[in-house]
């Protein structure tokens, strides 16, 4: 019910000359701080805040009506990184921003054509989560290897040592993940725009995570484990350790206790350290009527970005953030996510308005290949298929 008068509201006042309409994912950081914010935006520009909460699975649908229809029901649009090739004529570039404190990759997530179409709001990546109160300092492991060998040392006694993502999007952002670290150059496109899924960084990328999903010390099925079933695994005591997204470190020390909760930037194979992101950005839809006053919410919630580490996730989009956030106990998971954002093999998936499309071809490679699939020619037939997608861009 909550949901559906945030809806409703837009409707009834986004013909009023001093309201903005926002659109945000509902339950998301994003709509809580706007709605925490707005009243602070009236006080300074006289325009009053609507805001549009929806939820994920609708919100590209949304946008696409009100784009074909012509019609800028949203001055602004909170939007994540992955739809922005889809929606990159719609939405009005940002002029001069300064984007020297944006987190490392967000400046390029964010630009299409040359020009930046949006404020990043947060990013997340994946980390290195594990029981500080079982893995000393100096054996925390950083490369694919060390990871395996204490993985198999800490599984006993009901513990398993960690977990392998095998489902869904969680299961393609830790394929890249693996596949970066591994050398590849461009997830998924090279730079000539082909697909490039039959280089080896991605065969060595889904090998490692078939071994893992074998072996004696993971848990459980893999291809019924993703983020939330981990992180659970984790908080219950039947997981050592697991490479997921920074916002469960936060979490986990709720639960558990900052003494028994450790965190490190992500493990790293043959070419390094490198992890696949997850940025979302505001944005100034073309069609807007408030056009100036749209550009300066975006960069007065930039301004704001601050607020977001007093959320329950605890990330955001900006480098001082991090930093800051950093000397406050309990947000030690802000150092890991800047130290793996800072290696040049931590890079954004590609930015195709058929990622959807994609992604769902990137699912079946996983699933099949963690279900006994041959490697090589899942990533050959997801190839073409994934060129024949494209080709139709």
């Amino acid at each position: 019910m909550l949901f559906g008068c945030g809806a409703g509201s837009g409707s009834s006042t986004k013909n009023d000359d001093k309201t903005i309409t926002v659109l945000v994912e509902s339950g998301s950081p994003a709509e809580a701080l706007a709605n925490e914010t707005a009243s602070k935006f009236e006080e300074e520009t006289g325009y009053k805040v609507n805001i549009d909460a929806v939820a994920y699975s609708g919100m590209y649908d949304k946008i696409s009506t009100e784009i074909k229809a012509k019609q800028a029901t949203h001055d602004v649009a909170t939007l994540d990184f992955v739809w922005l090739a889809a929606f990159k004529d719609a939405i009005e570039p940002i002029e001069n921003a300064d984007t020297s404190d944006f987190l490392p990759t967000l400046a390029e997530s964010g630009t299409i054509d040359g020009k930046l179409l949006g404020y990043p709001m947060w990013v997340n990546c994946k980390v290195l989560i594990y029981r500080k109160d079982l893995i000393p300092e100096n054996k925390v492991p950083k490369t694919w290897d060390e990871y395996k060998s204490l993985a198999s040392e800490l599984s006993k006694d009901g513990m398993y040592g960690t977990t392998v993502f095998g489902s869904g999007s969680d299961a393609v952002c830790s394929f890249l993940d693996f596949a970066s670290q591994a050398g590849a150059d461009g997830l998924v496109l090279g730079k000539d725009g082909k697909c490039n899924l039959t280089d080896q960084p991605y065969a060595d990328a889904l090998n490692f995570m078939i071994e893992n999903s074998k072996a004696d010390y993971t848990s459980g099925d893999a291809l019924a484990t993703a983020a939330t079933e981990s992180q659970e695994l984790f908080t219950n005591g039947k997981v050592a350790m697991q490479l997921n997204w920074s916002h469960q470190y936060p979490a986990a020390v709720a639960i558990m206790g900052k003494d028994k909760v450790g965190v490190a930037p992500m493990i790293a194979g043959s070419a390094g350290v490198g992890a696949t992101t997850g940025p979302w950005y505001e944005c100034v839809m073309k069609n807007s009527k408030h056009s100036d006053i749209a550009k300066q919410y975006v960069k007065f919630m930039y301004d704001h970005n601050a607020d977001y580490m007093n959320l329950t996730l605890k990330i955001a989009g900006r480098k001082s953030v991090y930093e800051d956030a950093a000397k406050v106990e309990g947000n030690e998971h802000t150092v890991a996510v800047l130290d793996t954002l800072s290696q040049p093999q931590s890079q954004p998936r590609p930015m195709v308005k058929n990622w959807p499309q994609i992604e769902e071809v990137l699912v079946g490679v996983v699933e099949s290949t963690l279900g006994g699939a041959d490697v090589n020619k899942a990533l050959s037939d997801a190839s073409t298929k994934i060129d024949a997608i494209n080709s139709g861009n």
